[in-house]
């Protein structure tokens, strides 16, 4: 690998300018990041609840807006897997305690790990 002596002007100044534009483009994603954040919660958080809860009060599934329809869904979807979850469920299958505690460590540290590398800025 280079060292700092031997890297010459113009790279050194191409990887200046590189760095410059990341951090000014991270800059700007983060700025819009916090926007579509806020927007988001309002969204999702205070208007759509409103929303759907008025659409079920007078039994409207359907809506027609401006730009198309809006329809009102009902979804039912599973909790994550937490370690209470697992616990219990393995408790009606398992009933020796030791076991049950050596198959929740194997679950728990046996995971797969995968590196990857990514830039990031660190909080001031």
């Amino acid at each position: 690998m280079n060292t700092l002596q031997e890297i010459n002007s113009e790279e050194l100044n191409g990887f200046k300018l590189k760095v410059k534009q990341w951090v000014e483009i991270d800059q700007q994603i983060s700025d819009k990041e916090k926007q579509i954040r806020e927007l988001k919660k309002l969204k999702n958080k205070t208007l759509e609840p409103q929303i759907t809860s008025f659409m079920r009060n007078y039994n409207i599934s359907d809506l027609n807006t401006d730009n198309g329809k809006l329809r009102c869904n009902e979804r039912n979807t599973k909790k994550p897997l937490n370690k209470d979850n697992i616990r219990e469920n393995l408790t009606q299958v398992i009933t020796n305690s030791e076991q049950l505690d050596q198959a929740m460590h194997l679950i728990f540290t046996n995971r797969e790990i995968v590196t990857t590398y990514k830039l990031t800025k660190p909080k001031r």
